[in-house]
């Protein structure tokens, strides 16, 4: 069996295809996952960014700390 035989490109092909696959595949999932966390991460700042924005008038009746604390139980208990 001489490798200019067509037979042997299918099985060939398919380890090369599996190799290339094993190679790639782990990183493109892993930036997904990334992206993913990325957005997510954005977003809480965001809703952090609005929470503040909301409690600001209840700054001075509980205090500066207290405000951080509840904005981060609240964003913790989503």
């Amino acid at each position: 069996m001489a490798i200019t035989e067509p037979t042997i490109y299918i099985p060939l092909g398919l380890c090369a295809a599996y190799v290339v696959w094993r190679f790639f595949a782990p990183s493109f999932f892993m930036n997904r996952e990334i992206a993913r966390h990325a957005r997510m991460d954005a977003l809480r700042e965001h809703e952090r960014g609005r929470l503040a924005e909301a409690l600001a008038p209840l700054e001075p009746k509980i205090g500066p700390g207290e405000i951080e604390a509840v904005i981060e139980r609240y964003l913790d208990a989503r």
